[in-house]
């Protein structure tokens, strides 16, 4: 701001210039206050099988896992969806700085809001990233042969069967009807 003239009329029409102007800034980042808080972006794995939304602050609001992703490697999952986020917050960035420039054009506090969305919200680096092969099932095999163990580790009659060849006292005793006898 320049300094006052020495007239007094003239001062007082430079202070309500300046008042107007103030009035007309505060509309303009009121305006962009609304439009900013209505942002959400939203950005799909290159497979459609993840997609993550954000808001206007850059947090996510919504994940959403196609059926496709299921059997999914859980590690692959989680990068995808950070990769997702990331490219969310990136694109965000980008439409409010295109916001800012529209609304209050070059000024100091427009370049703080951007400055803020930059640092909050780098490039993301491209990386090329391969959609996981889907798993492949492999049926049980069909004969149940069990091959013999290693030697060593199990007892070599465990899987015997011993029956006693004649039937003990013990063994007459409970195949009697009654308990009674």
């Amino acid at each position: 701001m320049k300094l006052l003239s020495g007239d007094p009329g003239q001062a007082a029409d430079e202070l309500a210039k300046w008042a107007e102007n103030l009035e007309r800034k505060a509309q303009q980042y009121q305006s962009l206050h609304g439009r900013m808080a209505t942002v959400t972006v939203t950005e799909t794995s290159s497979d459609n099988r993840i997609s993550v939304t954000v808001d206007a602050n850059g947090v996510p609001t919504d994940i959403k896992l196609s059926s496709a992703a299921r059997g999914m490697d859980p590690a692959v999952i989680s990068g995808e969806i950070m990769s997702c986020m990331r490219r969310a917050q990136a694109k965000l960035r980008n439409q409010v700085t295109n916001m800012v420039h529209d609304a209050v054009g070059d000024d100091d506090a427009g370049a703080a809001i951007i400055g803020q969305y930059t640092d909050r919200f780098p490039d993301v680096d491209p990386v090329p990233t391969r959609a996981p092969e889907p798993p492949v099932y492999s049926p049980p095999p069909t004969s149940f042969q069990s091959e013999p163990p290693p030697s060593g580790t199990r007892k070599p009659n465990r899987d015997d069967i011993v029956v006693p060849d004649e039937p003990t006292e013990e063994d007459l005793y409970y195949q009697r009807k009654s308990w009674l006898e």
